[in-house]
């Protein structure tokens, strides 16, 4: 099959394989490279984008270790079926733009979105005062008609009026946030758990109750420290695997001693300081998002 390379930009400050990285993903967004498509062989795909094959394996490289790509010995590199991923403590991202991120379609079951008085757990780790309303959103995501997240999510009223209107079959909660109310989503905190599904989680996830999920707890700051969204997610175990990449610390590097990390405004914790899983998150915890792969 004939490969249309990308418009390379030479000069730009952004290196040549993040721009074939990024490529890469639009062919698989846009269904040119569907799922357990097999990619040409280096050479010829290095030929047609115009780089060396030491820049296009960079690229590659990149797209495996973020689950969006895979290789087999012998047989080539593939486009995963239906895989997402994230590494650990990358980026701070809803379930949603992973989604899309890796081409994979989905659709979105709202059952529940109303503005109502917040339950204690949620006023103390939104940081309400008495009185503050939230606006409600219990949501399903489906791919292939399958459920694979259910989510309830609180946002405090004063910050996203009539967010209540918002159709969110449509749109998505984060993206609704920045997009329209101009709010900065910074950084957030989430603490992960283990569970069997019960009651409505078993209900809207389709599994006989005690099937593993995965639970998560969620709250997310905007850039001046205020919460903006605490949320509960339920995914389904059968179609969800956590991953990090890790590294062991150098000598000389000061391992064993307490550093934060750079750029952390000072006073802040290191995600996953002082947390008891499924306890609330210490006030301004530095992002430590979920890395993820759904397997279909």
């Amino acid at each position: 099959m004939a490969v249309d390379g990308p418009q390379l930009d030479r000069t730009s400050p952004v290196p040549l394989y993040l721009q074939i990285k990024e490529w890469m993903l639009d062919q698989i967004r846009t269904g040119r490279w569907p799922q357990r498509y097999k990619l040409p062989a280096e050479e010829d795909l290095a030929g047609a984008v115009g780089v060396s094959r030491g820049t296009l394996r960079k690229a590659i490289a990149e797209l495996v270790r973020e689950g969006v790509l895979h290789q087999i010995h012998g047989k080539g590199t593939f486009v995963t079926a239906g895989g997402i991923e994230q590494p650990l403590a990358q980026r701070l991202s809803a379930f949603s733009e992973l989604l899309e991120e890796r081409g994979i379609r989905y659709s979105t079951r709202v059952l529940q979105q109303r503005v109502e008085e917040p339950a204690g757990r949620v006023a103390s780790l939104l940081r309400l005062e008495p009185g503050q309303r939230v606006v409600h959103l219990a949501r399903i995501r489906l791919v292939e008609s399958c459920p694979v997240a259910y989510m309830e999510n609180y946002v405090p009223v004063h910050l996203a009026p009539r967010l209540e209107r918002v159709d969110f079959t449509r749109q998505g909660l984060f993206r609704t946030l920045e997009q329209d109310y101009g709010l900065t989503l910074a950084w957030g905190q989430r603490t992960f758990e283990a569970l069997g599904a019960e009651g409505e989680v078993a209900e809207y996830l389709e599994l006989p109750a005690g099937a593993p999920v995965f639970y998560i707890q969620q709250v997310v700051y905007l850039d001046d420290g205020r919460p903006i969204e605490f949320s509960d997610v339920w995914l389904r175990g059968d179609r969800f695997r956590l991953s990090a990449v890790i590294r062991r610390p150098r000598e000389g590097r000061g391992e064993g001693r307490s550093r934060e990390p750079a750029g952390l405004p000072r006073g802040l914790q290191p995600a996953g300081a002082g947390l008891e899983p499924g306890g609330p998150a210490p006030a301004g915890a530095w992002p430590d998002p979920v890395g993820a792969k759904l397997c279909f």
